[in-house]
């Protein structure tokens, strides 16, 4: 039976010398891999995080769906800016990391689709990377907690800030707790150096591996080192 969907392209690999076989975070199915025969030729949309209307069928005595066809959601550009396009890189492998197949989640969706809005429109992109994450978080259920806003010492460990630095966690303070506490706040941030830029995100990518199991090595992040220190 033929189905539709809403997806967000996660990654692509090759199957044959035509097709592919692509992983789709969908609003109604979750994490989902499809085939897509003679995808390579049709595939100059699907890129990470580029959202599209999904055609598919189910095959029989396989997990992979059969896609059919793939269209834009809606016009985006971010896919040609090499700033953008890479942090969409990022986003997409940390999605891959934290979502397992059939997991549905449409508030998470919803969040993914906005912060996809938000990279196309932005102007200063270099923190989007790292107010992703701590977004994310949110969603994930492990949030840092901040029982009082003028603790400034973000014990990793514990998950949450505290008014003293106890020597025997992770505790990271200073302008990178700033910032991670002022965003989790609604507050407005202060701009950050590009060193702060790129210990900001090491802080969310430790504090993921700490509290998400299986979270482990992102191989865009040296990548996206260099675009925070644009």
């Amino acid at each position: 039976m033929r189905s539709t969907d809403l997806g967000i392209c996660l990654h692509r690999i090759s199957y044959s010398n035509t097709s592919l076989i692509i992983s789709f975070y969908t609003r109604e199915n979750g994490l989902k891999k499809f085939l897509f025969k003679g995808g390579k030729k049709k595939a100059h949309n699907l890129f990470p995080m580029g959202v599209s209307e999904l055609s598919f069928y189910d095959r029989k005595m396989s997990d992979l769906l059969q896609l059919t066809a793939a269209e834009p959601a809606f016009p985006s550009d971010f896919q040609f800016d090499p700033i953008k396009g890479t942090i969409a890189f990022f986003m997409a492998e940390v999605i891959r990391k934290v979502v397992h197949v059939g997991e549905k989640d449409l508030g998470l969706f919803r969040f993914l689709e906005n912060a996809i809005h938000e990279l196309n429109d932005s102007d200063q992109a270099q923190l989007i990377p790292i107010l992703f994450m701590i977004d994310l978080a949110e969603w994930l259920g492990v949030q840092p907690y901040i029982e009082d806003p003028k603790h400034a010492f973000f014990n990793l460990d514990e998950g949450r800030f505290e008014g003293v630095n106890r020597n025997q966690y992770t505790v990271v303070s200073g302008e990178i707790a700033d910032l991670i506490k002022a965003h989790i706040l609604g507050l407005e941030k202060e701009q950050l150096t590009k060193q702060q830029r790129i210990e900001a995100l090491e802080t969310m990518i430790l504090y993921f591996r700490i509290h998400l199991s299986g979270f482990e090595r992102i191989d865009a992040y040296e990548i996206i080192k260099e675009v925070l220190n644009a």
